[in-house]
């Protein structure tokens, strides 16, 4: 029996691959637009393939999206259509035109990142100086317009131990922070730069500490999908109330490359790329075998084959896995594993 087509929850669509910082850790090496980036015209279309299919949310970035012209007629398109949109941006373009138009398309959530806890370090990461100061900013300007924040904490070696710091710039400003690791992608990125496992625990510890401290009000703090499950010692970093079920990547997610390129989830390197949104329909391209492939459990290898945990976790999230093994199904920045090699 084929798998069951389940409802597309998520989607995440780099509109363009511009930008203008130069972040150390980027997955897809931002800065440059691709040779090939989806026309006004080509975009629409997937926006209104968005809308048909349906999807519950698009999350809208890039590179960085406000370097993309035709950015709000996307978006407007999205949301004409029912779809609920997510806009992510590294907040150093922002200004009172660009707020005014974010209101006006209600979005759910406005994301940023933020990657230290003092210009030094986030600048450094980000590549340009006064970054941190535009998004510090920005963490002011746009809940006084009345928009819902979040920021993301994408760590490496160079940041791990920032976070007390960037906790002190958040907690009792209402502003969803979610906390992950950066990952296999692109050519900025050294891999020494990764966190080791044991580093991936302390982060976790950290994660955890802080949700005992503060209420959900105070700072509302989360694991990203890489963080947080099958540990016999701490809680579950996720989103309260939601327990890990399998990495969501083709099954509830979905990512969309600038040039039309889809993936199982955007975080993934591009040679798992399943298909083009220029020759398939996004329609056919769900249904398609394709993806019908990663809604099947991932063969488990390694510890992770005979992991009591192992027929709920399949092998925990598929960036980690490739990031670290080098394939799906065996992740080594495992809460649970980490605890038995304690």
């Amino acid at each position: 029996m084929p798998p069951l087509i389940p409802p597309l929850q998520c989607c995440v669509w780099e509109l363009t691959l511009r930008c203008n910082l130069r972040c150390r850790h980027c997955g897809a090496t931002a800065g440059r637009a691709r040779p090939d980036e989806l026309s006004t015209t080509e975009a629409l279309r997937i926006a209104d393939e968005l809308a048909a299919l349906p999807a519950d949310e698009v999350t809208l970035m890039g590179g960085e999206l406000f370097l993309r012209p035709d950015w709000y007629a996307v978006a407007e398109r999205l949301r004409t259509g029912g779809v609920g949109l997510v806009v992510f941006t590294n907040a150093t373009l922002l200004n009172a035109e660009r707020i005014a138009q974010l209101r006006a398309l209600e979005p759910r959530t406005i994301g940023t990142s933020l990657d230290g806890g003092c210009a030094a370090v986030h600048d450094d990461i980000r590549g340009r100086a006064g970054a941190f100061a535009r998004t510090v900013a920005a963490l002011d300007a746009l809940p006084a317009a009345g928009l819902r924040v979040a920021v993301i904490t994408t760590l490496t070696r160079r940041n791990l131990y920032e976070l007390p710091a960037i906790a002190r710039l958040l907690v009792g400003r209402g502003i969803r922070w979610q906390i992950q690791c950066a990952g296999v992608g692109g050519e900025r990125l050294v891999r020494q730069d990764l966190l080791t496992p044991l580093e991936f625990y302390f982060a976790a510890r950290f994660i955890a500490r802080m949700r005992a401290t503060y209420s959900w009000e105070e700072l509302p703090v989360i694991g990203a999908h890489d963080f947080g499950y099958c540990s016999g010692r701490l809680p579950y970093l996720g989103m309260p109330g939601e327990r890990w079920a399998g990495c969501p990547a083709g099954r509830r997610v979905l990512g969309i490359q600038s040039n039309g390129a889809v993936k199982a989830c955007l975080s993934l390197p591009d040679d798992m790329v399943v298909g083009s949104l220029r020759e398939l329909s996004l329609a056919e391209l769900w249904q398609g075998e394709m993806l019908a492939a990663w809604r099947r459990p991932a063969e488990r290898t390694g510890f992770c084959a005979a992991c009591p945990h192992g027929p709920v976790c399949e092998g925990g999230c598929t960036s980690m896995a490739v990031t670290y093994s080098g394939q799906r199904g065996d992740d080594p920045c495992c809460l649970y594993r980490l605890e038995q090699a304690q």
